[in-house]
């Protein structure tokens, strides 16, 4: 069995924050679940106004509560009360920074290796001044947002993107899959949250000078802050092209402009996790070169209702998860 620790080795350039500055985690907000509909996910709320997802199948169900406020120990009651009630085999859990996980794993609650969410990432924040975020990048990245503008590159923001901005972004976000060889969502997902999210949904364009397609960004907002969803490049961006700094860069001022307070950059490799799990490294220099807060996040929890998957993980000292 993989070992998991939960400290992140002193060579990490950044400490993490201990507080998270983002006050709901747009996993949790109403909009997300209504988004979730689209693949059969029930939303049940507790008592303190957490949703927790329930995936029914014939064989039970599957649970899962994504960076909720923090749980106390009569709210973890009333989950399990909602789970049992609802045949649940097990339940993961993402916990927000400052989760007792004492308590957790009091209430049977045991680490797991399957992230459902980003355990670390970085966050913008976009209530400092323009010249501030600037001088906080990288040399390369200024650098590289330089020579994009000199050749010619530039950007374009949609919001509330139609059908039309949605199947030009799904061309790019397809071949970027296709030559990373990642499985995505398909174009359904898109238009759904599209669809719920409405106004606080973008897209972010950058063309070359030639008005090429070369990169884009999809983003959705929550209670006054920003998330980066999905993103790709296309073949010409992959060539010696420096327009995805750009295109970040512009990304986060038209968000400070709308006064977005922070830009949650969804996840960066977190060296606390096996590479033979997961290996973000590539997306991680690029986004590191903004210069971010660190927000690291408690490991992902398990708990099993089902016996047999008791059995099955004390034997064999693995976690079964969806």
């Amino acid at each position: 069995m993989t070992e998991i620790t939960q400290t992140i080795p002193e060579t990490h350039v950044q400490v993490p924050t201990k507080q998270n500055p983002i006050k709901e985690d747009i996993r949790q907000s109403d909009n997300w679940a209504e988004c979730l509909k689209l693949y059969n996910w029930n939303t049940f709320k507790t008592s303190n106004g957490n949703n927790i997802y329930i995936l029914k199948t014939p064989v039970g169900g599957f649970v899962k509560i994504q960076r909720p406020k923090l749980l106390n120990e009569s709210e973890l009651d009333e989950i399990d009360k909602i789970c049992k009630e609802n045949n649940a085999l097990f339940i993961k859990l993402d916990p927000n920074i400052g989760q007792d996980l004492h308590m957790l794993k009091q209430k049977g609650y045991r680490l797991s290796k399957e992230l459902l969410c980003p355990s670390l990432t970085l966050y913008i924040n976009m209530e400092k001044m323009e010249t501030e975020l600037w001088n906080g990048l990288s040399h390369s990245a200024k650098y590289s947002i330089n020579r994009a503008k000199r050749e010619g590159a530039y950007t374009e923001l949609v919001q509330n993107p139609d059908e039309e901005q949605l199947e030009k972004f799904y061309k790019v976000y397809l071949e970027t899959a296709k030559y990373r060889k990642l499985s995505i969502k398909n174009i359904a997902d898109l238009k759904k949250r599209v669809e719920v999210f409405k106004n606080e949904s973008y897209i972010v364009f950058v063309y070359d000078k030639e008005k090429n397609l070369v990169g884009c960004k999809f983003y959705l907002g929550h209670k006054g802050n920003i998330w980066y969803i999905y993103g790709g490049t296309s073949s010409k961006g992959r060539v010696k092209s420096k327009a995805g700094y750009l295109l970040m860069w512009s990304s986060i001022l038209y968000f400070k402009e709308k006064g977005y307070k922070y830009l949650d950059l969804e996840g960066i490799s977190d060296p606390r996790l096996p590479k033979s799990i997961v290996s973000w490294g590539g997306f991680s220099h690029f986004k590191e070169r903004f210069n971010g807060t660190l927000v690291e996040f408690p490991w992902p929890q398990i708990k099993y209702f089902s016996p047999i998957l008791k059995i099955i993980n004390l034997i064999y000292g693995r976690y079964v998860t969806i």
